[in-house]
């Protein structure tokens, strides 16, 4: 009888240091795949089952506030929120959706039409934030694709804002959408995330373009929380220091910085998108290569007499000096992979000859794939017919050319803004 106490007491104690708070299996069919995502950043958080067998899968529910997930069977999609986390749950995923005290599994369509009937008080308070600021969205998009004071430009189905409708529109959404809600809730609604990242595109990227110019990290964090008030504040501070696209090492820096501001689930949040970077910077295979020339045209025209790959090429004018480039070249590592088999990237520094060791030990450093002229004029970028024939001004400006060394098609929106460039290579892969 003491050893059957003892043991329980042990068991006890090692579940309460794992901090075991029950399960969740789904019994399935064999060709069903079930994922579960977080429900606001699916891309971002994604969680491992237990246990995964063929008719079965299993995932283990750690302690934490609140457990709101995004569930994938196959195709379809449902949120799943979850009461009491000390308990054992079965779900049939032939008949998935369901309402009870401790679970409630709705599909997205039921959950976006805002006619959720659930006895939790708190899953309705989310659902009615989500649909608002879905719908808010909805109203910012129409807006900007349909009323010239609100859009500089719709290019590639990508809308394209200059500081004035960025303002304008920034604006209008700080005067109609003010409604407040319920701050310990507001983090669970994925169109709340989607809405202020949107406001701090449009507020910090196109509208205050050089806010954070010459700021230590401590300073912008404390900028953002004087621009905004809180609660926005501390989503935007967070979007802010791990949005995607940042390297690797400003990721660690930043993480070993804020880690003590960071509530529980942004720690998970953040320490999975420094692990998923891990894996992105390991698994690419950064081939790079080196165009020698004094100057730009003449090394280009010698580019093109002896590229036999029949593929077409993106050239990037960058310079050392931009502090965002190894933001905009971890974000063209991904478009790299998606159109290795379409196009080679040629990377123009186009002020190497200031300090040509520095700019070949930050393409290193940063992994930047592909080929690249760093030109030993001073004035080669500006005497290139590049820059006269396309009037390049702002950097880094991407070029894309066919297998003949014509130009095609121009981008001078950087990806950490826009996914236009990406629009366009989708685009001209299509033409012969």
């Amino acid at each position: 009888m003491k050893v059957r106490l003892l043991i329980s007491i042990l068991l006890f104690l090692l579940v309460s240091i794992n901090g075991y708070a029950g399960s969740i299996t789904f019994n399935h069919g064999e060709n069903v795949k079930v994922k579960l995502q977080d429900a606001v950043y699916p891309q971002l958080l994604s969680f491992s089952p237990e246990f995964a067998y063929s008719n079965s899968t299993r995932y283990h529910l750690s302690e934490s506030d609140f457990h709101f997930y995004l569930l994938t069977l196959n195709n379809s999609k449902y949120y799943l929120w979850i009461k009491d986390t000390n308990t054992d749950f079965e779900i049939e995923v032939s008949n998935p959706e369901m309402e009870e005290d401790n679970i409630v599994i709705v599909s997205i369509d039921q959950w976006q039409s805002g006619e959720l009937n659930t006895p939790n008080s708190d899953l309705e308070k989310i659902n009615a934030i989500d649909v608002y600021y879905a719908l808010a969205l909805d109203s910012l998009n129409k807006l900007a694709t349909t009323d010239d004071t609100y859009s500089a430009e719709i290019d590639h189905k990508v809308i394209v804002w200059d500081h004035r409708s960025a303002k304008r529109l920034f604006n209008f959404s700080i005067e109609y959408f003010t409604q407040q809600f319920e701050e310990g809730l507001i983090y669970f609604s994925p169109a709340y995330a989607l809405y202020w990242q949107l406001m701090y595109k449009l507020y910090y990227q196109y509208f205050h373009t050089n806010a954070f110019k010459g700021l230590t990290k401590m300073e912008m964090k404390s900028k953002i929380e004087d621009d905004f008030q809180n609660p926005e504040s501390r989503l935007l501070v967070f979007h802010h220091f791990f949005r995607k696209g940042l390297p690797l090492l400003e990721l660690e820096e930043n993480y070993q910085l804020f880690r003590k501001d960071l509530s529980n689930r942004e720690i998970k949040l953040a320490q999975s998108l420094i692990q998923n970077q891990k894996i992105k910077e390991t698994s690419f295979n950064s081939n790079i290569d080196f165009i020698f020339g004094i100057d730009i045209d003449g090394a280009m025209e010698g580019y093109v007499a002896r590229d036999s790959s029949q593929k077409q090429t993106v050239l990037v004018f960058w310079s050392i000096w931009n502090k965002d480039m190894a933001t905009e070249f971890n974000l063209l590592a991904d478009l790299k992979r998606d159109y290795n088999t379409k196009y080679n990237f040629v990377h123009i520094c186009i002020d190497a000859y200031e300090t040509p060791e520095k700019s070949k030990s930050f393409i290193y450093q940063n992994r930047v794939g592909g080929y690249h002229l760093m030109p030993e004029q001073s004035n080669a970028f500006r005497k290139s017919k590049y820059k006269k024939e396309f009037k390049i001004r702002d950097l880094p400006f991407y070029l894309i050319m066919d297998n003949e060394g014509e130009i095609i098609q121009t981008e001078a929106i950087p990806l950490m803004i826009s996914d236009r460039l990406e629009e366009k290579l989708k685009m001209a892969s299509t033409k012969k």
